[in-house]
């Protein structure tokens, strides 16, 4: 029976993240034109393509969990879907993290890798959507995303800039600092875990693990730069403080929740 299950769980995984790829073609040559014409400037047409992916993400995630794939344990999560003009900062154990964040965010800009930004299956579509290239410059991707928080949409960032690997301590780059220091908005930070761990760093989607994973995602209280470092440090003092207050203050909380960040 075990086996069938794991079977029945490593075919259905397969699917779907065959499925994820063809949607991201098909809203590229079917959606996005339909967007393009409806009445409305360029924000509204990207609020309109963020909306959607937030629709169809949560179809994701829904298969996944109807599948018996994983388990969904949120907590708090009406946070994010209220979140407006926060910088909302996250660990990243999966390959699945933005995916199910964004499926609970109705408006939501996140900063994409180069390789999927230039995607034939999504390109299109974070494009549309006015999700930032990590392509840019470090002053002008501070610069799109604190534009982005001024705008009133939340801004997902993994301050890692990677996928976390099983086992190896949590260590923060000091670009989401830049970027809290540059906006003087709210921080939301969210606190994520999966056991047992897949789709981490270097593991690919067909390693899957003996059993359905559960995935839980925490919104924690909503943080300051003041909350964190002491005022009138110099720039670069202030980012390097910054980020280390962060790093600690996910570890701790990961801690908290019973998995330690290392």
């Amino acid at each position: 029976m075990r086996k069938l299950n794991y079977i029945w769980r490593l075919l259905m995984t397969g699917v779907a993240f065959s499925l994820f790829s063809i949607g991201g073609l098909l809203i590229t040559l079917l959606a996005c034109p339909v967007i393009r014409l409806l009445p409305g400037d360029a924000a509204r047409r990207r609020e309109r393509t963020q909306w959607l992916i937030h629709k169809l993400f949560g179809v994701f995630v829904g298969f996944m969990c109807t599948v018996g794939i994983m388990r969904l344990h949120l907590k708090n999560a009406d946070a994010l879907a209220e979140a407006r003009g926060a910088l909302v900062l996250a660990n990243h154990p999966t390959l699945i993290d933005v995916v199910v964040m964004i499926s609970l965010m109705p408006r939501s800009d996140c900063v994409v890798k180069g390789a999927l930004w230039n995607s034939p299956f999504l390109g299109g579509v974070v494009r549309a959507a006015g999700y930032i290239s990590n392509e840019k410059s470090s002053e002008e991707l501070v610069e799109s995303c604190v534009d982005a928080l001024e705008q009133g949409g939340a801004l997902v960032i993994f301050p890692e800039g990677t996928r976390t690997q099983p086992g190896v301590p949590l260590r923060f780059l000091r670009g989401a600092a830049h970027i809290a220091l540059g906006c003087d908005q709210p921080i939301l930070p969210v606190v994520l875990s999966c056991d047992p761990p897949t789709l981490s760093k270097g593991r690919p989607w067909y390693d899957i693990p003996a059993r359905r994973f559960e995935y839980r995602l925490e919104v924690k209280s909503p943080l300051s730069v003041g909350d964190l470092i002491e005022p009138d440090l110099p720039g670069t003092l202030a980012v390097r403080r910054l980020t280390d207050a962060l790093e600690t203050h996910f570890a701790l909380e990961l801690a908290a929740c019973g998995h330690p960040a290392h």
